[in-house]
This record gives structure tokens, C-alpha cells and sequence, in this order.
């Protein structure tokens, strides 16, 4: 099995690895399928959202492992507190779970768009309050969007880009978003990594490796989403991880 931690102050256990199934496409057997088998190989923490179409996907995997040996996070666009009490009663029914475990505000990209979205913010506190979700917060490609993050005290757990080449990074360079990060992290937020192969921009078998240890090694993450399609690079994906852990020791329970 693959490396477990604490994501930041949730309470939540995940692998280091997560499951993108931002890609899956095509009928929902497949797709879960692959899932369960991410499952068997230790990933434990699987990444989907209400516009990716995968609720179904995941939702069926879940039904077949067990629906408390898994972390599910889930993101929503929602700019309004209707619109994100309505995404969490619509991920509650397609997922088929009765609790939510992280949620987040879908690609807040900007200070401006961050305080229009506050209200919606604050609606998934309010599902937190009321049991329906254990932990709340945003996704962001914004280096400035991360440096307000730590004074909403709101926000759980964050989504955010790690890559080498600054692919997906708005606003700032790869150092510059680095120390971003690293502030969130260090104040006990819950932060995963997306964009290791900047959307498919990353190929090639040498330079996919490479970009892979180096968002799992990344210091001031607790896990890093992949989005994965096919169980040959599932497969790839799970070897390379278990090797970065095993280089490497990843305690990730206390910020440094």
C-alpha cells in the first residue's frame, strides 16, 4: 500500500496520490473499474467534480470498495450561496453518500472572483455545520488567490498547481507560487497538488517520470491529484509514486 497522511488540520486520512478523473470519459463501468483498482494499488483519495461528469464513475467504485475507505473530494463553480447549496445537494444525490468529504470552489483565479464567490463560500461552511460536508475550500491556479487563502477561516484545504515549467501558474512563477503554498501549508490547511504534467503539456516516458517525483516530493503538499484514464498508466503512475515515497520520507501530519 501506498503512503497515507493526515491532510493538514481535516482530520481526513488520503493517500499521497490522487485520483484525477477529471479524463475519464465513455461509459461509467470502465471508469469505475479503473478506480477500484487505484483502490486495490493504495490510492485512497480520488478527485472528481460536478462538471466533469464523473459523479456516476465515482459513485459506482465507491458502491464496490466501501464508501469509508475512500476521501472524496469534489469542486463546484458556483459563484452564489443558492447555486453552491444546490451543487452540494446535486454531488450528495449523484455520488449516493450521505456525507460529503472535501468540497471546493472550482478555479477561483483571481482576487476579484474570490470575493464574489465568498458568499458560496460560505454556504459550503454552512453544509459543514450541518454535517453534509467535513471540509470545504478552493481550487486555484492563482499565486495571489493562494496568499489570501490563510485569512479565510473557512478554507480547509486547498487545490493548487506544482510543476516545474510554471504550466497553469496565472500569475507568478514557479518559485514565486512555491512560497505561496508553502504559507498555506504552514498554516495547517490541506493542500494537494494539481497540473504535475501542466494538462497533458508533459510527455514522453523519461519526462512524465520526471515531472511525477517531482510533484511527489514536493515538500509542502500532502498529496498530488493525476489525472489518469487507462490502468497502464495507472499502473506507471503507482510505481513511480511508491519510489518517490520510498526515496524519500514524506511526514506530512504537522506543518513544518
Amino acid at each position: 500500500m501506498g503512503t497515507q497522511v493526515e491532510l493538514g488540520r481535516t482530520g481526513l486520512i488520503v493517500s499521497t496520490l490522487c485520483f484525477g478523473t477529471g479524463y475519464l470519459s465513455g461509459s461509467v463501468t470502465p471508469g469505475a473499474r479503473l478506480l477500484e483498482r487505484a483502490y486495490d494499488l493504495g490510492v485512497t483519495f480520488w478527485d472528481t467534480s460536478d462538471d466533469y461528469g464523473t459523479h456516476p464513475h465515482v459513485a459506482k467504485a465507491l458502491k464496490e470498495v466501501g464508501r469509508d475507505r475512500v476521501i472524496v473530494a469534489t469542486k463546484t463553480y458556483a459563484s452564489t450561496a443558492a447555486a453552491a447549496r444546490r451543487a452540494v445537494a446535486k454531488a450528495l444525490r449523484e455520488l449516493r453518500v450521505e456525507t460529503l468529504d472535501i468540497f471546493l470552489l472550482h478555479a477561483v483565479d483571481s482576487a476579484g472572483e474570490l470575493e464574489a464567490k465568498l458568499p458560496a463560500l460560505e454556504a459550503l461552511s454552512r453544509a459543514k455545520a450541518e454535517g453534509r460536508v467535513r471540509a470545504v475550500g478552493v481550487s486555484s491556479h492563482s499565486r495571489e488567490v493562494l496568499t489570501r487563502l490563510p485569512s479565510l477561516a473557512d478554507v480547509d484545504v486547498a487545490l493548487v498547481v506544482v510543476n516545474r515549467t510554471g504550466t497553469w501558474m496565472k500569475d507568478g512563477s514557479p518559485v514565486e507560487m512555491t512560497e505561496a503554498v508553502k504559507q498555506l501549508y504552514r498554516s495547517g490547511r490541506g493542500i494537494y497538488g494539481m497540473k504535475a504534467l501542466g494538462s497533458g503539456a508533459v510527455t514522453g516516458k523519461t519526462e512524465v517520470a520526471a515531472a511525477l517525483r517531482y510533484a511527489y516530493r514536493y515538500p509542502y503538499t500532502h498529496a498530488t491529484c493525476v489525472g489518469i484514464t487507462s490502468l497502464p498508466q495507472l499502473e506507471t503512475d503507482v510505481e513511480i509514486w511508491r519510489r518517490a515515497g520510498t526515496s524519500r520520507k514524506r511526514s506530512r501530519r504537522k506543518p513544518l
